[in-house]
C-alpha cells in the first residue's frame, strides 16, 4: 500500500440536494501501526468469499470510476490528491438518496502480488460513536470519541478494488472489480448497496450459470407461491418448475421460455415484471444446477403451521394425490385437505 487520502461525505440535504464533501488537501501519514491495521483490515475483507464479490466492470469509459482509478494508480502526488477529489464528488454524486449515510471516503493505492500489479482501492466507511480506555497518571479514564471508524468491531464500511493486469488491453479487459459489502452473502448478491458498486463505481454484479439459475428456481417459486393461482393449478406449476431447471436438456434458458410455457397468458406480463423489479436478467442464462443443493431432490408442502409433507418431485406427481375438501362438520369449504398416498407406511422419523 503507498498512499492514503481522505475525505468525508455526507448525506443530502432535505431538499435532496448535494452536500459538497470535505475534501482533504494533502496525504495522510499513516505510522507503521495504523498502516498494519489498515492492511489487515482490508486483506479480512476482501478475502472472505461470502461478503465480497467479483464485479463486472460495466462502465469504463470517460468520466467513469475505472478511467479515475487508472490514471491515478502510480501516478504522482499531487495528481493523486486532486484525482482522490474528483473520487469524492462522484461518490456524493451516486448517494442520490437521502437515507444513504454520510461517511469517510478513504481512497488508496499499492500493488500485490509477485507481478506487483497495481490497483486503487476506496473505501466509504460510515463514523460511530464509541467508548476507549486511556491512562491519565495513575487511573485509567473512559473516553467518549465520536466519528471513529473502521474499528475492527463494525462492518459498517463498503470497498472497491481496481486491480490493473494489463493495462495495453483494451478496457476494460485486463482490469478486475472487487467489491466488499456487509450486507451481500453468497446467495443473496442483490443486498449489496447498488449506489456504491453501480452508481459510483460503474460496476455490475456478475452473471455466471449456477448462481442465475438457482436464482430464477427461488424467484418463480416466490412468484407462484404468492400468486392466487387455485393450489392444484400452483401445484402443477411448480412440478414444471422442477422438469424445467432440472430435466430440459437445452444449455441455456430464459425466463420468457418457462412463463409462456407454463404460465397462464394473463400470468406472463406480471412474472416478468416481477423479475424486472428483482433485477433478474431477460437474457439467457446458462442451465446449471450445481449450487443447488436438496432444492431439487425434495420438495416441502406445508398444511397449516405444524403439518409439513416431504417428497422427491417424481414422488409427489406420482404416487400422491392432494385435494381440497369440505370439512365433516360441515365448515368451511375447502377448509380440509385430502392426501392420498400410494404407498405403504414403512418408518417413521
Amino acid at each position: 500500500m503507498n498512499r492514503v487520502v481522505v475525505h468525508e461525505v455526507f448525506q443530502r440535504n432535505e431538499d435532496k440536494s448535494i452536500r459538497s464533501p470535505v475534501l482533504a488537501d494533502g496525504l495522510e501519514n499513516l505510522s507503521p501501526e495504523a498502516l498494519g491495521a489498515f492492511r489487515l483490515r482490508m486483506t479480512d475483507a476482501l478475502s472472505g468469499q461470502s461478503q465480497s464479490l467479483e464485479m463486472r466492470i460495466a462502465r469504463h469509459g470517460p468520466g467513469s470510476f475505472l478511467e479515475l482509478a487508472e490514471s491515478l494508480a502510480g501516478s504522482p502526488a499531487t495528481d493523486f490528491l486532486a484525482g482522490s477529489q474528483a473520487i469524492a464528488n462522484k461518490l456524493a454524486d451516486a448517494q442520490m438518496a437521502r437515507r444513504i449515510p454520510g461517511g469517510m471516503l478513504i481512497v488508496f493505492d499499492g500493488t500485490v502480488g509477485a507481478k506487483a500489479q497495481p490497483f486503487l482501492g476506496v473505501i466509504k466507511a460510515e463514523t460511530q460513536a464509541g467508548f476507549r480506555r486511556s491512562k491519565d497518571g495513575s487511573k485509567a479514564v473512559v473516553e467518549f470519541l465520536q466519528n471513529i471508524f473502521l474499528t475492527p468491531a463494525t462492518r459498517l464500511y463498503k470497498i472497491g478494488l481496481m486491480l490493473f493486469e494489463d493495462t495495453t488491453k483494451a478496457k476494460p479487459d485486463g482490469r478486475r472489480a472487487f467489491v466488499f459489502d456487509s450486507n451481500i452473502s453468497v446467495s443473496n448478491r442483490e443486498a449489496a448497496a447498488a449506489y456504491f458498486y453501480e452508481g459510483f463505481l460503474g460496476c455490475a454484479l456478475p452473471s455466471d450459470g449456477p448462481y442465475e439459475t438457482a436464482r430464477f428456481f427461488d424467484l418463480t417459486r416466490e412468484f407462484v407461491r404468492k400468486s392466487d393461482l387455485e393450489p392444484e393449478k400452483k401445484r402443477d406449476v411448480m412440478d414444471s418448475l422442477y422438469v424445467f431447471v432440472r430435466d430440459e436438456q437445452d444449455p441455456t434458458f430464459t425466463a420468457e421460455q418457462f412463463g409462456n410455457r407454463y404460465l397462464p397468458q394473463d400470468m406472463q406480463d406480471p412474472f416478468a415484471d416481477f423479475l424486472n423489479a428483482k433485477r433478474f436478467t431477460p437474457n439467457a442464462v446458462v442451465r446449471d444446477t450445481s449450487q443447488m443443493g436438496n432444492r431439487l431432490r425434495r420438495r416441502r408442502l406445508k398444511f397449516g403451521g405444524d403439518i409439513e409433507l416431504s417428497a422427491s418431485p417424481e414422488a409427489l406427481k406420482n404416487k400422491v394425490q392432494i385435494e381440497a375438501i369440505a370439512a365433516d362438520d360441515g365448515g368451511v369449504a375447502d377448509a380440509w385437505t385430502r392426501i392420498t398416498i400410494r404407498e405403504r407406511l414403512t418408518g417413521e422419523q
